[in-house]
């Protein structure tokens, strides 16, 4: 009987060990990628925070072979894009109207962090930010928006 609330003391110190090594290797990814830690917000992998956002984002837009199927949106925009990219993005921004909100960055790999962040900021750093994985999404929950950078070339826009 005694050994199973040492399992589970065990199990939570683990747990929180865990959470500030992600935390730790988050914020050194803010900095490698040029971004002011007091100007971001972190959600660590596996927490309802991320989880939330996440599932905002499969169930707001339709997906396809691990990217959304702009071809079922309406009124969505897709260009072409290679480096630099960041010039794209700031006219798509411009076109769009899209406001100096807080935003997501969402990475295609499970083990990156989920970023908030100023919309502003991430133009500033916007070029680092689409290097870090194949994939990148970038998005307004509150506004209905996305834009997508795909691996294979593609900058993709839509809303809700």
């Amino acid at each position: 009987m005694e050994s199973s609330p040492r399992k589970a003391k065990l199990a939570q110190k683990l747990t929180e060990f865990r959470q500030r090594s992600q935390l730790k290797e988050a914020q050194k990814l803010l900095i490698k990628l040029d971004i002011p830690l007091d100007l971001c917000q972190i959600f660590l992998p596996n927490t309802a925070e991320s989880h939330h956002l996440e599932q905002w984002l499969r169930q707001s837009f339709p997906w396809q072979s691990g990217q959304i199927d702009w071809d079922r949106m309406s009124a969505s925009t897709c260009v072409k894009w290679h480096e630099p990219s960041a010039p794209m993005f700031h006219e798509l921004c411009q076109t769009q109207q899209l406001l100096n909100s807080i935003v997501n960055v969402v990475w295609f790999s499970a083990a990156q962090p989920i970023l908030a962040m100023p919309l502003d900021v991430v133009k500033l750093s916007l070029e680092a930010i689409v290097a870090e994985d194949w994939d990148t999404w970038i998005f307004d929950p509150c506004a209905g928006w996305c834009v997508e950078f795909y691996h294979e070339g593609t900058m993709c826009y839509g809303r809700i």
